[in-house]
């Protein structure tokens, strides 16, 4: 299926479109499929004994959102790969493949001479893509019949653990596809909430510090409050106007640095320096191992407490409506991708965004359908 590239054609941005369809049955000659004749692909999908392609999932998805069909028997190259690696080999790429089996490689031009220049698939000249999605279609023919010689042979006691992970692609997808209902709007209102979390505990900070304005995102910054050193604050005082040029009338200004001297309130532990002379790990394990004094331990559990709302805040109850946005997912829906080829142990993982981990305070914005 090749598609057009906004965020690198995934099938849930609703501003992507199917632009060619190409597929061939055994050792028939490839066949191009342009809008008009999606529905030819129909009876050819629905009708086989096995589809094979590489990263299949993606092409899954277009099937179904463009088709309205699923598949029931497939054979993803990009898996197999991964499984004969021993899970070493993530998201293996077909180019690799043919160059490895010495098979006819993928045509590049359209990604050199259109994609990487920014012209978007709809608009490169169909002989061009026609010949382009051909040659894709038979280096993935051929990289399959090189697998099934390796299932046949060296690698037939793979052979099952690979048919189960394609009839767990086909699960995956469907998961994929379905997605999850979020509710933005609530979501976006319990952030706010947590602003006046994060006010209340700078507060308490800025009391502790006597007012030094300390940014509390800056690493920097927050190894000086613990650890002693000197923060600087730049100020810009008016010092007249512009006379002449383009900011004639215009203000001018001068920078004047003020420093700001901060004492220790706890010793660094050993090997927690930062390449940055003077200054040491401020990351939440190194707080905990830290030895403070009651006044210190206040500071920290201070610093700590922010930084565990701020993340809530910015990677889920903000974050995730913004992948939302981002992607062009429509409905509020979170399309978030399972990895079955990117674990050395072989397990699942989730990213853009990770639902495996969601904080139950996101979760509590995800809406059951079922």
């Amino acid at each position: 299926m090749e598609t057009t590239i906004t965020n690198k054609g995934n099938p849930f941005d609703k501003t992507n479109k199917l632009v060619t369809i190409q597929l061939k049955q055994g050792n028939s000659p490839p066949i191009i499929l342009t809008k008009e004749k999606f529905s030819d692909a129909v009876g050819i999908l629905s009708d086989a004994s096995c589809v094979i392609g590489s990263n299949l999932k993606f092409d899954m998805h277009w099937i179904e959102r463009e088709l309205g069909i699923k598949l029931s028997y497939v054979w993803c190259c990009q898996l197999a790969e991964f499984i004969f690696s021993k899970q070493t080999w993530k998201y293996p790429d077909l180019g690799t493949m043919c160059i490895n089996y010495g098979v006819q490689q993928k045509i590049d031009v359209v990604k050199k001479d259109y994609w990487d220049k920014g012209i978007d698939t709809d608009q490169i000249p169909i002989e061009i893509l026609a010949e382009y999605g051909a040659g894709d279609v038979e280096s993935t023919w051929q990289v399959f019949c090189k697998q099934v010689q390796k299932f046949e042979t060296t690698q037939a006691h793979q052979f099952r653990l690979f048919r189960l992970h394609c009839n767990d692609l086909l699960v995956l997808q469907e998961m994929e596809y379905n997605g999850i209902l979020y509710d933005i709007d609530k979501s976006l209102e319990q952030a706010e909430t947590l602003v006046k979390q994060v006010k209340h505990l700078e507060s308490k900070l800025y009391e502790f510090t006597g007012g030094v304005p300390i940014n509390f995102d800056s690493r920097d910054h927050v190894s000086v409050l613990l650890y002693g050193g000197t923060i600087v604050e730049e100020t810009r005082v008016p010092i007249g106007v512009f006379k002449t040029g383009a900011k004639a009338g215009q203000t001018r200004y001068r920078v004047v640095p003020k420093e700001y001297q901060l004492n220790a309130i706890v010793a660094p532990i050993k090997n927690s320096e930062l390449k940055k002379e003077g200054y040491y790990s401020t990351d939440e394990s190194t707080l905990l191992s830290l030895k403070p004094s009651a006044t210190a331990k206040k500071v920290i559990g201070w610093l700590l407490e922010r930084s565990k709302i701020m993340k809530l805040k910015s990677t889920y109850l903000e974050g995730l409506p913004k992948v939302i946005a981002t992607y062009n997912w429509d409905g509020g829906m979170l399309h978030s991708n399972l990895n079955n080829c990117l674990a050395v142990t072989g397990r699942l993982s989730s990213s853009k965004p990770n639902q495996q981990n969601l904080p139950k305070e996101a979760k509590r914005h995800c809406i059951t359908r079922y």
